[in-house]
């Protein structure tokens, strides 16, 4: 992984703090080639420099503020960005 990109939306969010938007950076980077990110929290702490549980309360404030979503398919946990631009295309 070469570089994070952290949306503006995400800078102005007066709700994220700065690990939020770099555990978010990292979940969108890891999403890129099969369009979501299926990495463990063990794992996206270890990119972030924050701990598992670090991960976990983050995981679950960006689901809260609707920044992703995830799911479990065949035992592995998928994590999908929300990208409102596409929703509204589509919607």
């Amino acid at each position: 992984m070469g570089c994070i990109i952290i949306d503006d939306k995400l800078l102005d969010d007066i709700k994220l703090n700065n690990t939020d938007r770099v555990v978010f950076g990292v979940i969108k980077a890891l999403s890129n080639n099969k369009g979501y990110c299926f990495a463990t929290n063990e794992y996206i702490g270890s990119r972030a420099k924050v701990s598992k549980s670090t991960v976990s309360n983050t995981i679950g404030k960006l689901k809260r503020n609707n920044y992703i979503k995830s799911e479990t398919i065949d035992y592995q946990r998928r994590i999908y960005i929300i990208d409102e631009d596409i929703n509204k295309l589509s919607g």
